[in-house]
């Protein structure tokens, strides 16, 4: 009977002690859905959260003065991202909570100063959540485009990262750019958008950071160069592709959904030839042209204008990596790494000369399956 009683009193005091006795109540939590960082004109870190109302979520169907809101956006400067937190939690009577955040926005000007000193808290926090999408702001700050008011979605971080997904890209995530900053050869490459007054936003391309300085802004790619980087890079899933044909220019689309690439490394008295090749296969959606696809000679015509127009956008992109920001924004330092790792022990130390001058071949094979409901133009 003693030995009952103590096994008891053993499990009831093991029970008390495990218990949840610092947990919160949802009431209790300031749910961070999207974090905005600026850099102030006097070297302040100033962040800016859109925080969840939980009120405004069941009144979506509300109208009028009846409507509320579903989101709040808080301001606050700070030396560091935790003090200007500290700051941010006067503002609110819950706690802040990180673990649902969606979307990390970075304003132009923080872009330019570096993201490296200020990135530390979002990676070492256990809270902190690793899947945020993140985005650089092209000529503006994130203040203003976390405080766009959303056309679908409750929350303009979950419209920003639908928005990826909905242009054929792989969400670009936190944790991606920790890889790219810590990998041996690849530089971040992170998607872009510019504030818009009466949009909230618009789709810019993509921001090329240096990971060797301090992971500084270099430059921007457009949306159509951002296509074919991330065609390289694997991070294009699917992309519609127009170009002119014949002599009256007229026009022809394909929507190429099957993407492959391949990055093959030749070495050439140890030094690296580079030999990129893009495959696509699509279907036709839109042939403005006197061209039949079902007419063997008109298919071929049709697939090698394609291919060639894709090939030369590609090689100029290579041009401009090369000689203009200077900046392996392929990844091809990996793949010496990976393919040659002896010999690219000898190539990192000066990789960033070595870059511009490497031979790189490219080429481009896009292939139809399906030419839609009809052959000819209507």
């Amino acid at each position: 009977m003693k030995k009952i009683l103590l096994i008891f009193c053993l499990l009831f005091l093991s029970a008390s002690s495990t218990g949840c006795w610092n947990l919160k109540e949802p009431n209790q939590r300031a749910f961070i859905i999207g974090v905005g960082m600026d850099m102030t004109e006097d070297k302040e870190l100033e962040i800016s959260s859109e925080v969840a109302v939980p009120a405004g979520l069941g009144s979506s169907q509300v109208t009028g003065a009846g409507k509320k809101n579903t989101y709040t956006v808080v301001s606050a400067k700070g030396k560091d991202f935790m003090d200007a937190g500290q700051r941010l939690q006067a503002e609110l009577s819950r706690s802040l909570f990180y673990a649902h955040r969606q979307t990390i926005l970075i304003g132009h000007h923080m872009a330019e100063v570096g993201l490296d000193k200020y990135l530390d808290m979002i990676f070492r926090n256990p809270k902190s959540e690793l899947r945020s999408v993140i985005l650089v702001v092209k000529d503006g700050t994130a203040k203003e485009v976390i405080k766009a008011e959303p056309t679908f979605d409750p929350f303009i971080s979950t419209t920003l990262g639908s928005q990826q997904s909905a242009l054929g890209m792989k969400p670009y995530y936190y944790r991606m750019l920790l890889c790219d900053a810590f990998s041996e050869g690849t530089q971040p490459i992170v998607p872009a958008i510019t504030a818009d007054p009466s949009r909230g936003y618009v789709y810019a391309g993509s921001a090329i950071l240096d990971k060797d300085h301090g992971i500084k802004l270099v430059g921007y790619l457009n949306p159509e160069e951002s296509m074919y980087d991330n065609w390289i890079m694997g991070k294009q899933k699917n992309l519609t592709f127009t170009t002119s044909i014949g002599k009256r220019n007229e026009t022809i689309s394909i929507a190429v959904q099957s993407l492959k690439h391949r990055t093959r490394i030749k070495m050439v008295k140890h030094r690296p030839q580079i030999y990129i090749s893009l495959h696509g296969i699509g279907s036709i959606v839109e042939n403005n042209s006197s061209l039949d696809p079902s007419r063997e000679d008109d298919l071929k015509t049709i697939q090698t204008k394609l291919s060639q127009e894709a090939e030369k956008k590609v090689r100029k992109l290579v041009d401009k990596a090369q000689h203009q920001y200077k900046i392996d924004i392929f990844g091809i330092g990996e793949h010496v790494h990976r393919q040659h790792p002896e010999i690219w022990k000898t190539l990192k130390p000066h990789w960033r000369e070595t870059f511009p001058e490497l031979p790189i071949t490219v080429s481009v094979h896009l292939r139809y399956r399906d030419p839609g409901q009809t052959n000819s133009s209507l």
